[in-house]
């Protein structure tokens, strides 16, 4: 008996369901529903730079089934962008193109009206500066800065790529790269909505050692055989030199420094009669240094072999 009523519980199941449905169906909501916006034809060559917004909400009357299945189609607003041009668009949010069921009824749609502000979109190729700040020790200098590549195409609304002739690096700070040279990748910084290619750069910083003159009196060695005598108008010279200021610094800097006069090819020879004659002074000094000035430049010497 049992099993000839089964399809008589299944029917009555089945019409309770649609009985279910049909009353909860009818039944009106009001909501408010979020859709993304979608943008269509894209303008070629510009570039939206305000105005737009990420959804559509609206405010919808309708059946709840139908309102319900609205989550799950992922309906968006779909933006025809084809007809913008330069400057500013006003575009009226139409509940035409949200595609809903003709069940459904639109209440209200915000925003009611979109203002997209449009601008062309250009490149610019401009020179790179390196920017820096900090102050160097006291001994130093920064003697170049250089970027490689030394420009960049730039990529962007002409309404701010006509403003730009150039430009920067971010910051770095001397402090933290001195006194030694610096080589390493930095980013560029660019204003909004601008792009580089490349957008990092190879900064270089060329430090150098400042330099100061001082006059240092320096003894002079003669270089001759052991059997000549040497009548010499002074043993040393005095010498102006320019040397990078932590080298004065140094307490033995003067024995960097020498001095000296070979006489070995002047008496490589017969014996030298009591004669005074002018020789050079060779100096030989610490890479880095220089002779601005020498006095005297050349040495009188009376050079004699002495007697066996």
């Amino acid at each position: 008996m049992i099993r000839h009523r089964w399809h008589i519980v299944l029917i009555a199941i089945v019409m309770a369901v649609f009985t279910w449905y049909l009353v909860t169906g009818r039944d009106l909501v009001e909501t408010w529903v979020d859709f993304p916006l979608e943008i269509t034809n894209p303008p070629d060559g510009m570039i939206i730079r305000g105005g737009m917004v990420s959804h559509i909400s609206a405010r919808l009357r309708g059946p709840k089934g139908l309102i319900r299945n609205l989550e799950t189609k992922k309906l968006a607003y779909s933006l025809d962008t084809g007809k913008l041009k330069v400057g500013d668009n006003a575009i009226n949010v139409s509940a035409a193109h949200l595609s809903l069921a003709g069940a459904i009824e639109v209440m209200e749609i915000r925003p009611s009206s979109l203002n997209l502000s449009v601008d062309m979109f250009v490149e610019k190729k401009v020179d790179v500066s390196v920017k820096h700040k900090g102050s160097l020790p006291s001994d130093y200098k920064l003697l170049d800065t250089s970027a490689e590549p030394s420009q960049v195409t730039l990529r962007g609304p002409a309404s701010i790529l006509k403003k730009i002739d150039k430009v920067q690096t971010r910051t770095l700070s001397l402090a933290e790269h001195s006194p030694e040279d610096f080589s390493g990748e930095i980013p560029l910084d660019l204003p909004k909505e601008v792009e580089s290619s490349p957008a990092v750069v190879k900064v270089i910083l060329d430090f150098v050692v400042k330099k100061e003159k001082m006059w240092v009196k320096v003894p002079i060695n003669f270089l001759a055989p052991e059997d000549v005598d040497i009548d010499a108008s002074q043993n040393y010279v005095r010498l102006l030199v320019e040397a990078p200021k932590p080298f004065f610094r140094k307490s033995n800097f003067r024995d960097e420094i020498e001095a000296s006069v070979d006489l070995n090819a002047a008496v490589a020879g017969d014996i030298i009669k009591n004669e005074k004659k002018n020789y050079p002074i060779s100096i030989s000094l610490p890479d880095g240094c220089t002779v601005a000035e020498m006095k005297p430049q050349q040495l009188a010497i009376t050079v004699l072999r002495s007697q066996e």
